[in-house]
């Protein structure tokens, strides 16, 4: 090959690469330029149909939304929430292009409205009829959030600092910012094992459980419900082979049984003392006829020693019982501490309560109420 074919071979292929650099500029310019994404083709024709061209051009300009889809789709879309659309996820929930309006219409940004749909649809329901809310994006963790105690959280949060979050969260939904027996809820389903009742959850006076029986130790015709009398006979036999000598005194009681002792109660110490270890009517386990107080007839002067005590303690969860009110628990339940009063719930949930070391109240609101 002559020097002149090589210096020609060399300005063809300068030329080449000189070609290709001007190609993967006017490439990258007009990716540059153009739309970031025309995604036009991405909707359904149904979508496309409902808005007008201008709003076409600038929805071209974003990479698909489902949400966005759905809008149009129902005829929902508003211009000024274009953005917005765009930037919420899509979740395939029954009206939720409705629902994303909706917030929008109250003043809530996207993001808001993403962290609206992690929350559970009970309190997607409140949050539609209150006024926009504050931020809750540190609640979004906790299974028990309530949108409505929102406010309350705040407050007591600020009153007890020393407190986590979560204990905020529960001891707010469980009524602990307020005096006891204010703000009580009747409770719709009192024959439920697993019944909450305590200073703010009452029952109708008139309530009286099904299929009561009485104790097969009972002197007095002291009462349970079937299954949980049935489940105290295992328990004083298990008790009774390691040794331990434990019968019944009382167990169901009527409102107006518990009437009567409430107010004796109260003419002898005074309201204030008597709420520390009586139940006001229509507030007592017993109503529910779950609940039974242990005696051991071989000690005098108490109901039961520390031996008895450790035995009920360490072991009535394995028969479906839990102890209510201990030492600890006082400030939650509001009662002093009752080594004789056992609660049935059933083996599988009182092993569960047991093992998480919290009272029932708080066990309750984290785990078996829907928020």
């Amino acid at each position: 090959m002559t020097k002149r074919q090589i210096r020609k071979l060399k300005k063809i292929s300068l030329l080449i690469i000189i070609l290709i650099i001007i190609v993967a500029i006017l490439f990258f310019l007009i990716k540059l330029l153009l739309p970031k994404n025309n995604s036009l083709n991405d909707y359904s024709e149904e979508a496309l149909n409902v808005i007008e061209k201008e709003d076409l051009d600038k929805i071209s300009k974003y990479d698909y939304s489902k949400t966005l889809e759905v809008i149009l789709e129902n005829n929902l879309y508003n211009a000024n929430y274009l953005e917005d659309y765009i930037n919420i996820t899509y979740v395939n929930q029954e009206d939720f292009p409705e629902k994303v309006n909706k917030y929008l219409e109250k003043g809530y940004q996207s993001n808001e409205i993403n962290n609206i749909f992690k929350l559970s649809l009970k309190n997607q329901e409140k949050l539609e009829n209150l006024t926009k809310q504050k931020d809750f994006s540190k609640y979004l963790e906790f299974a028990n959030f309530d949108i409505n105690n929102l406010e309350r959280y705040e407050k007591y949060q600020k009153e007890n600092a020393d407190k986590s979050l979560d204990k905020i969260v529960t001891y707010v939904n469980l009524n602990l910012d307020k005096e006891f027996y204010t703000d009580t809820e009747r409770i719709e389903n009192p024959d439920e094992i697993t019944t909450l009742i305590n200073k703010y959850h009452y029952v109708d006076k008139d309530f009286v459980p099904k299929d009561l029986v009485t104790l097969f130790d009972s002197k007095n015709g002291a009462k349970m419900v079937r299954v949980a009398a049935e489940a105290y006979q295992k328990f004083i036999e298990g008790a009774k082979k390691d040794g331990i000598t434990l019968e019944s005194t009382t167990a169901y009681r009527s409102y107006s049984f518990q009437n009567t002792l409430y107010t004796n109660y109260v003419a002898e110490d005074g309201q204030k003392k008597a709420d520390t270890y009586s139940a006001r009517p229509g507030t007592s386990e017993h109503q529910l006829g779950l609940a039974v107080d242990l005696n051991d007839p071989n000690v005098s002067g108490a109901r039961l020693d520390d031996k008895d005590f450790k035995w009920v303690k360490e072991n009535s969860y394995k028969y479906g019982f839990i102890l209510r009110y201990l030492e600890e628990f006082v400030p939650i339940t509001g009662y002093m501490e009752e080594p004789w009063h056992i609660r049935y719930l059933g083996v599988e949930l009182a092993t569960k309560v047991y093992n998480s070391g919290l009272t029932y109240d708080e066990y309750y609101d984290l785990y078996i109420k829907e928020y």
